[in-house]
């Protein structure tokens, strides 16, 4: 095993300085610790986790890495970390209380100095909080996404759903739409109530009948259902509650024999990459992300000295509608 002094001398360093990099020690700037490493590891040094991880190490949770939405979520705060010297801890698949609570607690003992959660149970509307608390009891700054609770102290990041719905509803009637039928997940979430609560303002001056809901969930599949349905109440233009659900729809107009945007036009939410590659391209509003990640990790690590909780924060970015060939002009559909 190469010695501190031959890595020392090859990365024209001190031994002091070799010492502090393998040792995961502060005081030494990211590319001198960078070069060290190399180095180490070309003469054949064993590199433990201490040295590769000098900085913070960051739990992140999300549903799931299926949903692009939720990869991109995942990319953009592993690089904002990697800018400041911080390494990510991530966990999927949380889909019980008591799942997600062990997770956190595993982030929590593995050493995670700030958790940010996206889009977990604390957008439940009735959902349990003990496990939140035992994370900021421990002192570790927590960062939740997609949910508000007024009853929790924490920092909290989201998308501005109302702004992002009356942008599609304002498209779509300025298209000429007056059948307008919204496609959404569970109805119990907090993003779910932002959503149809800017629909139902935004389409107040509409009969019920022209203002039809359907509740499934964020799928392709839920999609397809829930545009068959709108469809069949007569809505000549649908919102998505996320891009799959959009690309579910899309398949479904077509396979009632009609066309997008032809005879019915639908609206998508997120901007995947692929949204632009559907045929026809997808109109949808575009999240943020990347401002987001960047506000997250800021609130994350963004604590200071004399206290590592995070002032209760409630930070909301405005989305933007991104029109393109899945809407068009109303046309008469005889029903």
């Amino acid at each position: 095993m190469a010695r501190l002094i031959d890595i020392a001398q090859e990365a024209g360093v001190s031994e002091a300085t070799v010492s502090r990099v393998l040792n995961g020690r502060s005081g030494v700037n990211e590319e001198t610790r960078r070069v060290v490493i190399d180095v180490a590891r070309r003469l054949g040094r064993d590199v433990g986790l201490d040295a590769v991880r000098s900085g913070p190490l960051v739990g992140l949770l999300v549903p799931d890495l299926e949903n692009q939405v939720f990869t991109a979520w995942a990319e953009r705060i592993e690089a904002e970390l990697f800018e400041r010297g911080a390494s990510l801890l991530v966990g999927t698949r949380a889909r019980t209380v008591d799942r997600e609570r062990e997770i956190l607690q595993r982030f929590l003992s593995s050493g995670a100095e700030a958790i940010i959660v996206v889009s977990g149970h604390h957008a439940q509307e009735r959902g349990p909080l003990d496990h939140y608390r035992e994370v900021i009891a421990a002192g570790t700054p927590l960062v939740l996404v997609n949910g508000v609770r007024e009853d929790l102290d924490a920092a909290y990041l989201s998308t501005d759903d109302e702004h992002a719905v009356r942008s599609a509803l304002s498209h779509l009637q300025d298209l000429g739409h007056r059948r307008i039928g919204l496609a959404m997940g569970d109805e119990h979430t907090w993003p779910v109530r932002e959503k149809l609560r800017a629909f139902d303002e935004g389409m107040a001056a509409a009969a019920p009948e022209d203002r039809p809901v359907a509740f499934t969930d964020f799928s392709y599949a839920g999609g397809y259902e829930a545009a068959r349905d709108l469809v069949d109440r007569g809505a000549t233009a649908i919102v998505c509650g996320s891009d799959v659900m959009a690309a579910g729809a899309l398949e479904a107009v077509r396979a009632m024999g009609l066309s997008v945007p032809g005879d019915v036009s639908v609206v998508g939410y997120d901007d995947v990459f692929w949204a632009a590659l559907t045929n026809p391209p997808l109109t949808t509003v575009r999240q943020a992300v990347p401002a987001l990640a960047r506000a997250a990790v800021r609130a994350a690590l963004g604590g200071g000295e004399q206290s590592r909780r995070p002032a209760r924060t409630e930070v909301v970015v405005r989305p933007q509608l991104v029109a393109r060939g899945s809407t068009g002009a109303a046309a008469s559909m005889g029903r």
